[in-house]
């Protein structure tokens, strides 16, 4: 009943807030299209059969973001954000043919208040080698959607063999639990330092009550994500730090509850930069009564160079998943053609090591495409 009211006292004060308001707000558009041409090469095994077969292919990805902002007479900034998916089917996430995710806000000197459908404050406060990542962000880019891996068939999902993305357990769930209902707040940014928390009621819920869930269908209830980083520049070095994570309960017995954190960095200077990051989920959403290796971390690994319009890097992720190991390196460069026009190049090259006697998993993934942000 605590963490109810939490919410409820959050979404009391965003209405008190915006009551405030005189000025109509305005109403902008942007978003991007983003076309690849992805050619994969991967053992013998895993080209012959699956939708990620196929040496080569080509991918649409489009997003039109509608931005909803207002100011009162007091200096309160207020507004949502609707990000709509302009595909010609489901998205490469499977978020369907309408939104991807749609919250409101509310800004002040007090901080930051978001509802709705939209990242967490972990996944947004996080710093790690795919922060500097260009191309298509490199280990935290597109590279999975074009091979197979063992055992698995969402990759993108926290419930997959491997883990494939430097991410806590439901920010790994792209276009599920990612994007679940919740309620967020952000502090103002002191001396470099910003805190961030996050609430969602069910990790299975996420828009209009026709989504909601039981409350005994697996998912994690009564889920906190927490975040805190820091931003600083001392002279020609600039410094990026972060600690965040995910704590929530399990709806069913017999399935660990979620705890997990990562931490993480990125050193800059004069165009060059360095990072990396460790998570760890502990036995987060694993059977309890599992056995054996039930490790579950990570970490990352990164380099860029940046000069005018062109910027290249190289990430490095390994994990391990319960005896599932995964190593990939990704290579991508990315150059601004023209204001809002960035072609892009990325090679990613991975190893797949399956627990058991699971077939394992070993190749290349090349991506080349142009996004286009408007």
């Amino acid at each position: 009943m605590k963490k109810f009211l939490l919410g409820t006292t959050a979404l009391v004060g965003v209405a008190a807030f915006a009551a405030g308001a005189h000025a109509e707000p305005t109403v902008s558009l942007g978003g991007y299209f983003d076309f690849q041409a992805g050619f994969a090469d991967q053992d013998s095994p895993f080209d012959a059969t699956g939708a990620s077969s196929r040496d080569a292919k080509f991918a649409n990805d489009t997003k039109v973001d509608v931005n909803v902002e207002g100011t009162s007479d007091n200096g309160l900034r207020y507004g949502s954000v609707i990000r709509l998916q302009a595909d010609l089917n489901a998205s490469a996430d499977n978020n369907g043919l309408n939104a991807e995710r749609t919250y409101l806000f509310v800004e002040s000197n007090a901080g930051r208040v978001e509802a709705g459908s939209n990242l967490s404050a972990a996944n947004n406060m996080k710093v790690d080698a795919a922060t500097i990542a260009r191309a298509t962000g490199g280990i935290d880019g597109d590279w999975y959607r074009f091979v197979t891996l063992p055992g698995q068939t969402n990759p993108s999902a926290a419930s997959a063999t491997f883990i494939t993305r430097p991410d806590l357990p439901l920010d790994a769930n792209r276009g599920t639990t990612e994007d679940a209902n919740k309620i967020t707040y952000y502090s103002p940014r002191f001396s470099g330092f910003q805190v961030g928390v996050s609430f969602t009621p069910d990790s299975g819920d996420a828009g209009t009550y026709l989504s909601h869930t039981g409350d005994l269908n697996g998912d994690q209830e009564n889920v906190f994500s927490v975040g805190a980083n820091y931003r600083g520049q001392f002279d020609q070095v600039g410094i990026q730090a972060s600690a965040t994570g995910e704590f929530g309960s399990s709806e069913i017995a017999g399935t660990e509850d979620l705890s997990a954190f990562q931490v993480g960095a990125v050193v800059s200077y004069q165009g060059f930069s360095i990072a990396g990051s460790y998570g760890d989920w502990d036995d987060s959403t694993l059977p309890t009564a599992a056995t054996g290796n039930n490790d579950q971390d990570y970490f990352t690994l990164g380099a860029t160079y940046e000069t005018g319009p062109f910027g290249v890097s190289v990430t490095y992720l390994n994990s391990e998943r319960s005896d599932n190991d995964l190593d990939l390196v990704s290579v991508g460069a990315d150059y601004q053609l023209a204001p809002g026009l960035v072609p892009y190049v990325e090679a990613n090259f991975f190893d797949a090591d399956a627990a058991g006697t699971t077939v394992d998993n070993t190749g290349t993934a090349v991506l080349v495409g142009t996004q286009l942000n408007f």
